[in-house]
């Protein structure tokens, strides 16, 4: 991050404080340039005022700058200093000097801008994951503004113990204490530091694992093997082995010991509902369901998966709605639920996604307008919804997104079911 504090100089002609009358010349200042690179730090620089034995003074000037001396008669190097801009705004400032000549006032005037410093925080983790036992963590934090933390009442498992700090790129720590989690999910904390009267925030996550264990996977994996119908699968598992042996069940190391991180089940031949209890397998990143026979409503409370980083349910027979807690799913990538029977509308909260680079929603039965926020996920590379039964107008946030180009609109957006479509494709 680049921090820029620019001092410009605006050197008048100088006729104001300087008058050459035979061999007589008054006052007046020579002023210099200087660049200093950190805005978030007090910066002294200095400026030459040349006298012939003519009292100057400098006038008043912003609380921000300070100059020593003020006044004299005679030739003197002065000390600015200029305090640090820990507003979100630039500012500009006058510094003066005044002489008289000829019995008027003369003024030789600089200029000084000082751009605003943008707001940073930073986190060291950027974020925790911890076990489902009570404890705490130190959190380093760099930072140059006053902030708030906006909504730590909402977690009331959690507390944070703050060190003091100077707000201007000082290090400070948190220090984060957490109760015990006896439920077999995780829960998760987001909590929002914001700077007080204005709209940036930067959020903190912590996510903590619930007592869930390779047993509690387990039983949710052997769920679905007998929701889903096992017995038909292209690959079956023998469910006396241990999961090592099971077709497409990945495993990774966690606070809680070995849990099931993948389920890739592609073209396996499962029917039948989603069980619920997938959300059980609260340590998955990639789940991999789709090119099989699934039916019946995607689970509620995906959201449940908090650390999910690939979600791809594509080429089913599910029905009923997109479950808007897969918004809530923050790490979510890539998600894929083309080739469904899907209906109703697109969930506004999908557009909470920031790290979601894929995005595909074609050939289902969904209804209503593209939700605006969606257009505006930075990261969102790839974009389809075409096949559906949308309407309205394409959000300019879908024009003015970088990718958009990419996404091949006409392609994968305009077309639609017959009768439906958007007012504004050509």
């Amino acid at each position: 991050m680049k921090n820029i504090l620019l001092i410009l100089t605006v050197a008048l002609a100088l006729l104001s404080c300087k008058k050459k009358d035979d061999e007589t010349s008054y006052p007046h200042a020579d002023w210099v340039t200087a660049t200093y690179t950190k805005s978030s730090e007090k910066q002294t620089f200095y400026a030459n005022i040349t006298s012939y034995a003519v009292d100057w003074r400098i006038a008043p000037i912003e609380k921000w700058c300070s100059a020593e001396p003020l006044s004299g008669n005679e030739s003197a190097s002065i000390d600015i200093t200029i305090e640090a801009n820990t507003d979100t705004q630039p500012r500009e400032g006058r510094l003066e000097v005044i002489c008289m000549v000829n019995g008027s006032e003369q003024r030789d005037t600089l200029v000084i801008k000082q751009e605003s410093e943008p707001w940073a925080i930073n986190f060291s983790p950027k974020g925790l994951e911890v076990t489902s036992d009570a404890g705490s963590e130190v959190v380093e934090m760099e930072l140059n503004r006053p902030y708030l933390i906006e909504n730590i009442a909402d977690y009331p498992w959690l507390s944070v113990t703050e060190a003091p700090a100077t707000y201007l790129m000082a290090k400070k720590t948190l220090k984060i204490d957490y109760t015990q989690n006896s439920a077999i999910e995780f829960r998760r904390a987001d909590l929002r530091f914001a700077i007080p009267d204005t709209t940036i925030v930067t959020t903190f996550t912590v996510y903590q694992f619930g007592t869930g264990s390779r047993s509690s996977d387990s039983l949710a994996l052997v769920k679905l093997y007998n929701d889903c119908g096992g017995l038909s699968w292209k690959r079956q598992w023998t469910l006396t082995d241990p999961m090592t042996k099971w077709h497409g069940v990945g495993l990774g190391t966690s606070p809680n010991g070995m849990r099931v991180t993948s389920l890739n089940l592609t073209e396996n031949g499962l029917t039948g509902s989603l069980p619920a209890e997938i959300c059980n397998l609260s340590y998955l990143r990639n789940l991999w369901l789709g090119g099989n026979e699934l039916s019946g409503s995607i689970p509620a409370d995906m959201d449940r998966l908090q650390i999910a980083e690939y979600i791809y349910l594509y080429d089913n027979k599910f029905t009923g709605t997109i479950p808007p807690a897969l918004g809530n799913i923050s790490s979510l990538t890539r998600l894929h639920l083309y080739g469904n029977e899907l209906s109703g509308t697109i969930p506004e909260e999908i557009g909470n996604l920031a790290n979601l680079t894929a995005l595909g929603l074609m050939n289902n039965n969904l209804t209503g307008s593209l939700p605006e926020a969606i257009g505006s996920l930075s990261g969102l590379k790839e974009l389809s919804v075409k096949g559906n039964r949308l309407t309205g107008a394409i959000p300019e946030t879908y024009g003015k997104n970088a990718n958009y180009f990419g996404w091949e609109v006409e392609v994968n957006v305009c077309p639609q079911q017959e009768g439906y479509g958007f007012d504004n494709c050509k």
